[in-house]
């Protein structure tokens, strides 16, 4: 493969890996909030969890839970998006020319 076709390919798997790193780390804050909104330090919980053994099933089990609960918050996120699209006027005389007014 020539190497100008082969550089915009490395670059979107660069950005794509970016997004997904971002991603996790707005689900990590986002599970530590929901931890303090039930009053528990996240990192006391994330101790405790890690001294709990756990089998495959359980892990299995929680991950799609996770999964699970990431597609319903994308879901309503996307959701309230066009929700506020549908919302909000559009606005009067956009692309006209203002009047004069005398």
């Amino acid at each position: 493969m020539p190497e100008d076709q082969e550089n915009p390919r490395i670059q979107d798997l660069i950005r794509r890996a970016e997004q997904i790193v971002r991603d996790t780390e707005r689900s990590l804050e986002a599970s530590d909030d929901v931890l303090r909104g039930m009053g528990l330090d996240p990192r006391k919980v994330r101790e405790v969890l890690r001294e709990q053994p756990m089998t495959q099933a359980q892990r299995d089990e929680a991950q799609a839970l996770f999964r699970k609960d990431m597609e319903d918050i994308e879901q309503q996120v996307g959701q309230e998006a066009a929700h506020l699209r549908q919302s909000t006027p559009a606005r009067a005389g956009a692309g006209r020319r203002p009047r004069t007014m005398v």
